[in-house]
């Protein structure tokens, strides 16, 4: 049963869409941030400068400083599989499988196979992008200017980045980046599995889709609009490295708070009569 749930979510043109909004708007932040060579040096200088435009920094914009993905973040972890209680029961599907299965094992492979979609659709394209951008820009940073001097030819001007382990980005970058993947990974299977649990209770499949990003949405401009508690904003906590007031216990506490209820909601609301009505 898992292997039959893991196909069709893995191997569908939903997750294939997803991944392809994903790289997109990777993709769009990248190209804000620039080229490898700064347009903003002469030739001559760029030797001068050669970190002005690097891989780590090009990261960030792409990501979340410059890209619409910390945006759309819950949607595109939603799209692969999240609606599928719905879909299945739509086109009948479901009396087909529970006429070889328990209702339980087909209800914990399809929660499996969909924390495991989101996170990888939300995750995958950026491991990629990082691959790609070591390619073509330079690793390395501008020098920090000593107390009192103007940064030079930075594009982002950090001694260190914002928010949850913000100190790793210029001692181990790699390592930092390497964190950052992987929570948009956790983020998006918390994100799908909210959307699953929706879909146990409603018979409309866009509501399990658009419910997250909703929520997501509202929260942040509801949260992040009061400075006193910006740093509990959802999209904040996505993308850490917006808000110094982002920390391992926003982070974390936020994202195991929302993987819990969206699973408890998943096998609280995913009965079977539910499921078949």
């Amino acid at each position: 049963m898992l292997k039959e749930e893991f196909r069709r979510a893995f191997f569908s043109w939903a997750f294939l869409l997803a991944i392809v909004i994903t790289s997109v708007c990777f993709a769009i932040g990248l190209k804000e941030y620039g080229p490898p060579v700064s347009p903003f040096i002469r030739p001559e200088e760029q030797y001068l400068y050669p970190f002005a435009q690097n891989a780590f920094d090009a990261f960030l914009c792409a990501m979340g400083l410059m890209g619409p993905l910390v945006f759309f973040a819950p949607l595109i972890a939603a799209l692969p599989f999240a609606a599928s209680f719905i879909t299945d029961r739509s086109s009948g599907y479901i009396t087909f499988i529970l006429s070889r299965t328990s209702f339980r094992r087909y209800r914990t492979s399809k929660y499996i196979a969909n924390l495991l979609a989101g996170g990888v659709s939300t995750s995958l394209p950026l491991l990629v992008g990082y691959g790609i951008i070591n390619i073509f820009y330079k690793r390395g940073f501008q020098p920090i200017p000593a107390l009192g001097e103007a940064w030079v030819n930075v594009r982002i001007p950090w001694v260190n980045a914002n928010g949850t382990f913000g100190y790793l980005y210029r001692t181990k970058p790699d390592l930092y980046i390497f964190f950052l993947i992987g929570l948009a990974f956790l983020w998006g299977a918390a994100w799908a599995t909210a959307g699953l649990a929706v879909s146990s209770a409603v018979h409309n499949k866009y509501y399990a889709l658009v419910a997250p990003f909703a929520f997501y949405i509202i929260a942040h401009f509801v949260i992040g609009g009061i400075s006193a508690i910006a740093g509990w904003s959802p999209l904040n906590n996505f993308v850490p490295f917006l808000l110094k007031t982002t920390s391992p216990m926003t982070t974390f506490t936020e994202l195991g708070a929302l993987f819990l209820l969206s699973t408890l909601g998943v096998f609280a609301l995913a009965k079977k009569k539910h499921v078949y009505e």
